[in-house]
């Protein structure tokens, strides 16, 4: 069984500027493998594959762009994934989930 959550928040609420710095924050378990897919400086989907741990990215990215972070993570046993995404040092979105199948994804557009 997979646990999912799927999210989009439409426009967040952040002072407009000409950029935004987005940090994308994933904590996976020791036994969890996960694929990541974010949108990167340029504002298109990065994917990166077999991930583990503690991952942090941060891009900076103009007004007007559509954010998107997915991931998908698989374990033997049940286990945990905590999710943290901020703009500008501020959060916008927390998120923990638990299961053998964690299915997350989360999408905003920058103002």
């Amino acid at each position: 069984m997979t646990t999912v959550y799927s999210k989009s928040k439409g426009k967040i609420d952040v002072p407009l500027k000409e950029n935004y710095t987005v940090t994308y924050q994933v904590g996976f378990e020791e036994n969890l493998k996960a694929d990541v897919a974010y949108t990167d400086e340029s504002g298109k989907q990065s994917k990166l594959e077999n991930i583990s741990g503690e991952w942090e990215k941060q891009v900076t990215l103009k007004t007007g762009t559509h954010v998107e972070l997915k991931t998908l993570a698989k374990a033997k046993t049940k286990s945990r994934a905590t999710y943290k995404i901020l703009v500008d040092g501020k959060v916008v979105a927390e998120y923990i989930q638990t299961g053998k199948r964690l299915s997350y994804m989360l999408a905003f557009d920058l103002p």
